[in-house]
């Protein structure tokens, strides 16, 4: 009988001890990365990284787009009427014209400036540097944009003053030629004009050797007479 009960004594303290003995340890919690360390720097990188591959990818479509804009013949036919009415703004110009009609004439010299800043703007930002200035056209317009800026900021610096650029302007109706794209006889006879200069350049040296030739002789032998 005593060993009886010393034995479920037994079993009762050593339940007693599984339930009350100790825990299982907690998982150790991973500790944060350091900003310093190789994996910081890392995943930095990679982040930006995608961020700039993002940006490239949109900047590349956006390049895209302009260039499919540039080169439709939707925008040539508006950037031919833009200039056929910057033509029609030049011939408006008269003596004793209006007080009005001169200040209208004023603020739109620097809207078809703005327009035409704008077109070489998006061809060269559409088509990249190195397209853009392979064609003899946007040469010229680049070059006479720039001296339009710079007698318009010169003007304002010292109104009054100007370098005769301005001249320059009348230059840019030439553009009206491209027209001859799309025109195949105006182009043909153009062609053939451009060809034939040589030729009148040769024969215009020759006049003029010519006439120096005869100038020099007429000094001679009637100088001083």
């Amino acid at each position: 009988m005593h060993v009886l009960e010393d034995a479920s004594a037994g079993l009762t303290q050593a339940e007693g001890e599984r339930v009350v003995g100790p825990t299982c340890p907690p998982h150790p919690q991973q500790a944060p990365v350091p900003a310093g360390s190789p994996f910081a720097r890392a995943s930095l990188k990679s982040g930006k990284t995608e961020s700039s591959s993002y940006f490239r990818r949109k900047e590349k479509m956006f390049r895209f787009f302009i260039r499919r804009l540039v080169k439709a013949q939707s925008f040539y036919w508006v950037v031919l009427c833009v200039v056929a009415l910057n033509t029609l703004c030049v011939a408006m110009v008269h003596y004793n014209q209006p007080q009005r009609l001169t200040t209208a004439l004023y603020f739109a010299e620097f809207v078809f400036l703005g327009l035409f800043l704008t077109e070489m703007s998006l061809k060269m930002y559409g088509l990249g540097p190195r397209s853009y200035f392979r064609s003899s056209f946007n040469c010229f317009d680049f070059g006479v944009i720039v001296g339009s800026i710079f007698e318009v900021v010169w003007a304002a610096i010292k109104p009054g003053t100007s370098f005769g650029i301005s001249v320059l302007r009348a230059l840019r109706l030439l553009r009206i030629f491209k027209v001859t794209k799309y025109w195949s006889s105006l182009r043909n006879l153009v062609v053939s004009l451009l060809n034939s200069m040589k030729s009148i350049i040769s024969l215009l040296f020759l006049l003029f050797l010519f006439i120096v030739v005869f100038a020099l002789l007429g000094m001679q032998l009637f100088g001083g007479q």
